[in-house]
């Protein structure tokens, strides 16, 4: 019976030493190269989960989107009262994404496989609070990278082009925001 414990106990620990981050980014260690090819790799996961219609495989494939500890990088990067507000608002946003891809997806061939294409677009140009704008400044530079990305569904030969927005945190690209610019700008 000991021995059965025992046995128990260290296949416990080893499944645990080997699962999955649970969602909440990449796992421990796992570094994606600044580049667009580092940007493409980071789909891989998402990609083949919704290959394979699976809902809990999509989620955690991007998670990796999303700012480790964001209340903690809002507070770093903007005013207390700012950073207050988006990092409240910056789950939303990291979903409302994710939705968006999906539906996208969808349309051009659902339950297909995607290749994907990044074409790097540039760092975002840093806002100036402008009189009666919305627009949130950072305390400190914040380096956005825009990126156009092309989405093949590769059943149907259906494509679409998807552009958004995301800060390189701890060996990832995190999305920041869709269209011309991190969420934080209001146009």
């Amino acid at each position: 019976m000991r021995s059965l414990l025992v046995s128990f106990v260290f296949v416990c620990g080893a499944i645990l030493a080997f699962a999955p981050s649970g969602g909440k980014g990449s796992p421990p260690g796992e570094t994606y190269k600044q580049s667009e090819d580092g940007l493409a790799k980071e789909f891989e996961a998402f990609l083949k989960a919704y290959h394979k219609g699976d809902d809990a495989g999509m989620d955690e494939g991007f998670a990796v989107f999303r700012i480790p500890n964001a209340k903690a990088w809002f507070a770093a990067n903007f005013s207390a009262e700012d950073a207050a507000q988006l990092s409240a608002a910056y789950g939303q946003q990291v979903s409302d994404a994710q939705n968006s891809l999906i539906e996208d997806m969808n349309h051009a061939g659902a339950g297909n496989k995607f290749g994907l294409h990044c074409e790097a677009r540039g760092d975002v140009a840093p806002e100036t609070k402008k009189r009666g704008s919305d627009t949130v400044v950072p305390v400190k530079p914040v380096r956005v990278e825009q990126f156009l990305m092309e989405f093949q569904a590769l059943g149907t030969r259906e494509k679409f082009l998807f552009m958004a927005n995301f800060v390189y945190v701890d060996g990832a690209y995190r999305f920041v925001g869709g269209g011309g610019g991190p969420f934080w700008v209001k146009k």
